[in-house]
Parts: structure tokens; sequence; C-alpha cells
């Protein structure tokens, strides 16, 4: 799919392999990126091996030698490679699990490559630093929603509660979605994709990329809220008659509480008759990009309309696709780019972690210089612009 998306993108991508008889020992799919500079070749995200090989070593330096023949004969700039590989996982309650990789660093220092960690690479969006990840396998529907914290069960069971649904959107309703990503994106600082980006993925990922929303209607939310004042006001009443027949009243502090919370679901209805008359009946309260693959989902590029953040919008969103991941038995659920700020001041990481994962941290970038008189120059010319 990956590289369906590459050609409809106009980008020269490879399939890369290594076989041994009929057998597939090593795949990566590999892009060239045409660069004023030279062309730069990348792959992301690999390369894959059966890591129950116990040749896999022999395999990944056989590929890194014959891809750096192969790129010297294309007279490439240099090559980047972003492994699929995790230094640290850190848990919610802080416990942290190093990853020692060490050998597998090796087999690219041997061939001549440069490790450069994320902060180094200087990438702001492509691929995160870090990631927040939720395995699911073994849980059922239940046992899922129970392993979420407190405040995210409540805050799921409040969209059930307002009549909050969530629909995967059709291709002529992605300009809309941009429009939201671009208003969401400006707000906090991130980047958004182009309008033509997403719709490249809707045509070539198909049913592995779902743009999902989830939507409001407020006058089946105003019904709801309509509906609970009538079954309160009748317990209050039957309350009064109660107590008008007993000489000491014993129902007062009951009565004082319903009569409290038919006040705050008026509040409720009176705001939604205001958000009617600004914004129509149904409301758009968030949504986001999602790609469907055999051994993760993963949640991407999203939008939250700050004005309706008190109807939980995206954490219906999540509980919803987590449901998905686990009725289609794939086995994480990954929330994508966090800060790696576990002080409780980054809200996106405090509002993923309610879904009770973990954190990883991603290995970095190697850097194979193809041409390494060019490519030492014009690190040298970008370490003495970035003085000035």
């Amino acid at each position: 799919m990956q590289k369906k998306y590459y050609e409809d993108s106009h980008q020269d991508s490879y399939l890369l392999g290594v076989k041994e008889k009929d057998e597939v020992l090593l795949t990566a799919l590999m892009r060239k990126i045409k660069n004023h500079t030279g062309d730069v070749y990348e792959i992301m995200g690999g390369p894959l091996v059966d890591f129950e090989n116990e040749n896999n070593n022999q395999i990944i330096a056989f590929f890194l030698k014959e891809l750096h023949k192969y790129l010297k004969k294309q007279h490439a700039y240099y090559l980047r490679i972003v492994p699929n590989e995790k230094t640290q996982r850190v848990e919610n309650n802080g416990k942290v699990v190093n990853y020692d990789l060490k050998n597998y660093s090796s087999l690219y220092f041997a061939e001549g490559f440069i490790y450069r960690s994320f902060e180094q690479v200087g990438y702001g969006f492509a691929t995160p630093h870090y990631e927040y990840q939720k395995r699911i396998e073994g849980l059922n529907k239940k046992t899922l929603f129970q392993s979420y914290s407190k405040k995210t069960q409540y805050s799921i069971k409040k969209t059930y509660e307002f009549g909050i649904t969530t629909r995967n959107i059709s291709y002529d309703e992605l300009e809309m979605f941009h429009e939201n990503t671009t208003k969401t994106a400006k707000r906090l600082g991130f980047y958004d994709k182009e309008l033509s980006y997403y719709q490249s993925v809707y045509r070539t990922f198909g049913d592995n990329a779902k743009f999902m929303i989830a939507e409001i209607n407020l006058s089946d939310y105003i019904g709801h809220f309509q509906e609970i004042i009538r079954n309160l006001k009748d317990k209050i009443d039957q309350m009064i008659l109660i107590d008008s027949k007993r000489e000491k009243p014993t129902k007062t502090r009951q009565i004082k509480e319903l009569r409290s919370q038919v006040e705050q679901h008026e509040k409720r209805i009176v705001q939604a008759k205001k958000l009617i008359e600004q914004y129509g009946k149904k409301i758009n309260l968030a949504g986001a990009l999602f790609f469907i693959q055999p051994q993760e989902v993963s949640y991407m590029f999203s939008y939250t309309n700050a004005e309706f953040k008190n109807f939980y919008g995206p954490y219906r969103t999540q509980a919803d696709m987590l449901e998905f991941a686990l009725k289609e038995k794939v086995p994480v659920y990954n929330f994508y780019g966090v800060s790696g700020d576990r002080s409780g001041h980054d809200g996106v990481y405090e509002f993923k972690k309610g879904f009770q994962g973990y954190m990883v941290d991603n290995m970095g970038a190697f850097i194979l210089p193809i041409n390494k008189f060019r490519y030492q120059f014009l690190q040298t010319i970008k370490k003495i612009i970035r003085r000035r």
C-alpha cells in the first residue's frame, strides 16, 4: 500500500528484499527523495526480518553491503534508514525497560553508517521520537474498557449518554476534514498535511485507512435531557407528596439534590439551543485518520474542535477504534506521537495515557554518506550557518 501511495504521489520507490531460493528473508521499501544537493534514499520502519531466524545479523549485514554497492552506482547523495526499533519502554507507573541494541547498531556501523538521534535528524513529524502504544491482544470488549483509567471511562460513558456517534467519512468530505485538521494544527503549532495527501491516502489505502469523525445531534441531545428532567420532576413530586403526609419532612435533602440536577440539565439544554442557532443541529466534534495494518492500528493526523470539548468527542473516536482493532484481532493500538514529557503538563500525553498503555522511545536514524566528500562538505556548511 505504501509503495502504491508513493507511486500515486509521483515518488520513485523500490521494494527490496533478500531471498534464498523461494524464501524471502528480508524486505524493505525504499523511496528516492530528489534534492538539489543530490538524491537521498530513505527506508522508514525497516528493514523487516523474521526475528526468529538465527541468521538475521548476517542477512541484515549482507543487505546493507549490497544496497551500498547499488547506491554507489546510482550516484546517490546519502542513504537514511529509520529502523522500527525501540530503545526504551516506559510504563504508566514510571517503570522503565531498556533494550540493548548494541549488536544491532554494530551491523550499520560496520558498513560505515553514522547514527543520528531524532533531535539530530530534525524529524518534527515524519517519525516521532516517542510513541504511545497499547497492547490489546487477549482482551475482550469488557476488559478493554475496564483497562482504561477511571477518568477516561467516565468520559467515554458521557459520550454514550450524549448520543455521540462516529463514522468513516466519504471522499467528498475530505475537504471538511482537512479544514478542521488545519485549524487544529494552527492552534497547537503542529504541522498538517496538504489536502492532496489525504485524498491520495483515501484512494490508495482504501479500507486500510479510516477517516473517522465524532458527531452529535443536538436535537436528540436536548430530547434526552428533557426526558431526564421529566423523570426527575416526577420523583420530586412524589417525594413532596410523601413529605406532605408526614408531621416531619424526611425527603428535603433528596429533593434539593434532584432540583440541583434539574438545574444542571436545563443549563445543558440552554447551551445546546445556543449551539444550534450558531452551528446547526448536527455538530462535528472531532476526527482522526487511522491506518489499519495486521500488526497494529495507528492513530495519525487528527483534530478537535475546541469549542465543543465538553462533549468528549476524541474519547469516543479512540474508544470505537480500539474496539474495532479488538474485533479485527489487531494486537497493538498505536496512539502515535507524544512529546516524552511525563510531568503532567503535556495534555496530549495525558489524554493518551488515560487509555493505559505505555510509551516507547524510537531508536533514531542511520545515515550512510554515499558521496562522502559532498556530504561532509555540506554538513560543515550547515554547522557554520547554525553558528551564525
